[in-house]
């Protein structure tokens, strides 16, 4: 399991959801003394966890695959084209 990238979610989600609530005062649509100004950055908190906990346990990492070049290899140069 990926830790950091639970924590890094989740820390985004605080952010996310915290500025979410800020703006919802600002624009009056909650009062400032709510209890949802507190919970919802601690709604997001969680719910970005546990997404990259979901995240974090989706796939197997992918085979690293054969990087050696073939002895005849130009470093990437293109060849010739053929003549007309």
């Amino acid at each position: 399991m990926k830790v950091g990238q639970v924590i890094k979610l989740g820390v985004l989600g605080f952010f996310f959801f915290l500025f979410v609530a800020v703006d919802l005062v600002l624009f009056g649509v909650i009062p400032l003394n709510s209890v949802m100004v507190t919970v919802q950055p601690l709604i997001g908190l969680l719910l970005c966890a546990l997404l990259g906990l979901l995240a974090a346990r989706g796939k197997a990492p992918a085979p690293a695959a054969a990087t050696a070049a073939p002895a005849g290899d130009q470093g990437g140069a293109l060849p010739p084209p053929p003549p007309e």
